[in-house]
């Protein structure tokens, strides 16, 4: 009985500790998708977060590592919705449509965090930089993969892939960058956004 009384409080005290953990990860995404990362200080987080400076260093060792796991929790979101296509199922394009759909959702439903990824992380720590090489290394080989392999069963003709899947990745951020930093889009059509970058990814321009 008693071990199970001090079970139930470790894992009270455990799911307290992953809440306020949360707390702190959701005022820093606010904070530095408001100020940027150079003008947001641990204050403005911890003001934001309503908890003492001791609280915030039993879980983020500084700006630094509380940035970086930002970072880390957008890359993981996204690399949670993309899917393997298959070339020689019965729907590759529907495949890819569907993997661009629910990459426009994780980026409008995490405006706040998306932001933080999209404005101000190249180059601006060699951690950071680790992180996101991760996040374009996944797409790029789920890309590239579909491009040899699309062409390879005749369903698309050949390309670069390299090139080719250096471009899209650039297209699809650039587009979110202007929706989210540039010219702030507060309802985007989601659709519209999905289809326009399905469109262009799979069709090209020409009719």
């Amino acid at each position: 009985m008693k071990d199970t009384l001090i079970d139930g409080r470790a894992r009270r005290a455990e799911a307290k500790r992953r809440a306020r953990r949360e707390e702190i990860l959701t005022a820093a995404q606010r904070a530095f998708s408001k100020r940027g990362y150079h003008a947001t200080s641990i204050s403005d987080v911890i003001d934001a977060a309503g908890i003492s400076r001791g609280t915030f260093y039993l879980y983020f060792d500084g700006k630094d590592a509380l940035f970086l796991d930002l970072i880390e929790l957008f890359a993981q979101h996204i690399m949670r919705v993309i899917e393997v296509v298959d070339p020689g199922g019965p729907d590759p394009t529907g495949q890819i449509y569907q993997n661009i759909r629910r990459v426009v959702d994780v980026v409008f439903d995490h405006r706040d965090l998306a932001v933080v990824a999209f404005r101000e992380t190249v180059g601006l720590d060699q951690s950071v930089d680790s992180k996101l090489n991760k996040l374009y290394g996944f797409l790029r080989e789920m890309i590239e993969g579909a491009l040899l392999k699309g062409a390879s069963w005749g369903i698309i003709r050949q390309v670069n892939a390299r090139i080719v899947t250096t471009a899209l990745i650039g297209g699809i951020r650039e587009v979110f960058y202007q929706y989210l930093v540039v010219d702030p889009v507060t309802y985007p059509d989601r659709e519209a956004v999905a289809m326009s970058l399905f469109e262009f990814a799979v069709k090209g321009l020409l009719p």
